[in-house]
């Protein structure tokens, strides 16, 4: 547990500064309250808006209307395609493309999505070629891997913001849910359930509870949105909290050997949560960015933001923390508050600690920047909108240790960049048309479809498996 120290001497940050910032500036003022940015962006907002876009102009497969998750490299996963969906979206809200651009990319992507193959015919892979569009694997390998619960949540909330804002395309969004096997991916309980192949053995098809505090309840939220029950995901409890600088950060309180979650406290589902919903409950018409129906979370979210504020105040180190891609083995780490327990962990998957890749992330930085208006926030913004590629995109960011920028560039973190502009310009980003749907209209009559009874059902207890997926 870390103990509060207080704020250093100005002094002492003054010279700290002149080494882990961009320029020499003055004092950091605490912030006192959760304050987000609002109102249209200006010229050097726009140019970031722009840089971020760059790299859907630059990636997505003219044929199939699908984007790599990175450079010169073609799978993706269902939580990119929402950053896709986003990046659209925000794009033609922000005048970077006309209605008929829009129009094209969208209806390329829902044209895939309506006849996409299914894992064993019931749910989206975790993976598909944006050659092709087929089941791949992550090294883009044709295969069926299984499902991630958590990717589908974040991608149930961009569809619904998608025929919200633009009704016109519902019918096709609906239509392509309505393929789903929600039976697979949620118990009468309300948890999520994932899958994947127990060491790629097509005989042995693990399930497990999928998400911890944080992601799990934004996720969640997604399934709310179309009528799942998601009474066990959506509970914050059991949780604790570890004091961090004089915050009280919470963590999940559940065993992780019990349970396929690692255990990581991050900025990333703080921040789409407060950007995509305003932290208020599914089915809210509230608009007002200064108020939420859902305060647990925004309480938690800023105190995950007050926590990296005064790490920086105490030591110094520009901190915004996500889990992202780097530039070198393993390829992917966890950048936490809490990383098992273990406050600034950065962790790989497996949980091993790798502190030199430890990075200040460009996405977590804007994210605080729009949703906590500060003097620290000013400086992270100054601090990471100079870290990008011409033409290509937003870098992740740069590491902590060295300063040296972390060359990976991702669809997610450009298009968590472009939501969180269009938040900026245009407050919470769900809003809903009052127009009933298809889906709508057919569920008047029926509930969710049920193909068959969850195969942890049939057990008292699952054994959730390690595996390599």
């Amino acid at each position: 547990m870390i103990k509060t120290h207080g704020i250093l001497a100005v002094l002492l940050i003054t010279m700290i500064l002149a080494v882990n910032s961009p320029a020499p500036c003055a004092p950091i003022e605490p912030a006192r309250k959760q304050i987000p940015r609002q109102g249209p962006l200006t010229p050097q907002e726009q140019q970031w808006a722009e840089i971020a876009w760059s790299y859907f102009l630059n990636n997505v497969n003219p044929e199939t209307g699908l984007a790599g998750a990175q450079p010169n490299y073609a799978p993706f996963t269902m939580w990119d395609l929402s950053a896709h969906i986003a990046a659209i979206i925000s794009a033609h809200q922000l005048n970077l493309i006309d209605k008929k651009e829009f129009d094209s990319r969208i209806r390329k992507i829902l044209k895939w999505f309506t006849s996409m193959g299914l894992f064993r015919g019931d749910l989206p892979n975790q993976f598909y070629s944006a050659d092709n569009g087929r089941m791949v694997d992550w090294a883009n390998e044709p295969g069926e891997l299984g499902w991630s619960a958590l990717d589908l949540g974040r991608l149930l909330t961009w569809l619904k913001i998608l025929k919200e804002r633009h009704p016109a395309y519902g019918e096709l969004v609906d239509k392509g849910i309505m393929r789903w096997n929600w039976s697979k991916l949620l118990d009468r309980d309300g948890s999520m359930f994932g899958a994947s192949y127990y060491q790629r053995d097509k005989n042995n098809l693990i399930h497990y509870a999928e998400g911890r505090l944080g992601y799990e309840e934004y996720a969640a939220r997604g399934f709310l949105l179309w009528g799942a029950n998601t009474d066990a995901a959506s509970a914050v409890d059991p949780y604790s909290t570890i004091t961090v600088y004089g915050f009280p950060v919470p963590f999940d309180a559940r065993e992780p050997e019990n349970l396929h979650a690692p255990n990581f406290v991050v900025s990333e589902s703080y921040v789409l949560d407060g950007i995509e919903h305003n932290w208020d409950l599914p089915g809210d018409t509230n608009t007002n960015v200064n108020t939420h129906s859902d305060p647990i979370q925004a309480e938690f979210a800023w105190r995950i933001y007050k926590a990296q504020e005064a790490r920086f105040l105490n030591t110094g180190i520009l901190t915004a923390r996500t889990e992202d891609a780097v530039d070198k083995p393993p390829y992917f780490v966890y950048g936490t508050i809490l990383g098992y327990g273990t406050p600034w962990a950065t962790l790989s998957h497996e949980g091993k600690p790798m502190p030199e890749l430890a990075c200040l992330n460009t996405k977590a930085a804007l994210g605080l920047w729009v949703l906590f208006k500060s003097d620290y926030t000013d400086l992270l913004a100054e601090a990471v909108t100079a870290l990008y590629e011409p033409e290509k995109g937003f870098y992740v960011g740069r590491f902590e240790e060295t300063g040296v920028l972390n060359k990976a560039i991702t669809l997610n973190g450009n298009g968590v960049i472009m939501e969180i502009l269009l938040y900026k310009a245009t407050g919470k980003l769900l809003t809903y048309s009052g127009q009933a749907s298809h889906w709508d209209k057919f569920f008047e009559q029926n509930t969710l479809p049920r193909k068959a009874l969850p195969p942890w059902k049939y057990q008292p207890f699952i054994t959730i498996h390690k595996f390599d997926p």
